[in-house]
């Protein structure tokens, strides 16, 4: 009778532990989910980040082209004047 309370009593430990371990296992799995969640939102940051600078790479270069197109003009008309 002792020998089958026991057994009883060890099934009933090892399926608390189980239930414990299952319960920390989800929680840990909930937290994993959460985490990825901010992961893609951060990286949707960054790529629109992203795309604002290659936007404004963009248009520096533009600038900088309209730049040098002045500067050569400036300087042709410079050069004009001084050959008057």
């Amino acid at each position: 009778m002792f020998s089958k309370e026991l057994a009883e009593l060890d099934k009933n430990t090892v399926q608390l532990m189980i239930d414990e371990m299952q319960d920390e296992l989800d929680e840990k799995n909930d937290i994993l989910a959460e985490m990825k969640i901010q992961i893609s939102e951060k990286d949707n940051a960054i790529s629109e980040i992203r795309t604002k600078l290659s936007e404004k790479d963009n248009a520096i270069s533009e600038k900088d082209h309209l730049i040098d197109e002045l500067t050569q003009k400036l300087q042709r008309l410079t050069e004009e004047l001084q050959n008057r």
